[in-house]
């Protein structure tokens, strides 16, 4: 269980600057008329939280994880979804930075 939880604390470590670069980028865009979406992920991507930059979700993850880590029972439930939402950060961010190279 350390191994698997140290995996996902790497995770976040890789997607925290990521998501704090993108959301600069997103902060830019919003300075100069653009990038006037709402959210960044639909509401049924899995995450509670709807925003339109990456750190609130990325936050939501990392209480997850968190929950796991103090948690004394093993949720298979939770661990399915903290590893779909890292997946979904993982894919979006490498797409977002694509989209900024091409653009």
């Amino acid at each position: 269980m350390e191994h698997l939880l140290t995996q996902l604390d790497e995770n976040l470590k890789e997607l925290y600057r990521k998501a704090l670069d993108a959301d600069a980028v997103l902060d830019d865009l919003k300075q100069q008329g653009k990038g006037k979406h709402q959210y960044v992920f639909p509401a049924e991507a899995g995450f509670q939280v709807q925003s339109n930059r990456f750190m609130p979700y990325l936050a939501e993850t990392a209480e997850q994880i968190a929950a796991i880590r103090h948690s004394q029972q093993f949720n298979t439930a939770t661990l399915q979804r903290v590893v779909q939402q890292l997946k979904l950060l993982h894919l979006t961010l490498a797409e977002f930075k694509a989209a900024l190279k091409v653009g």
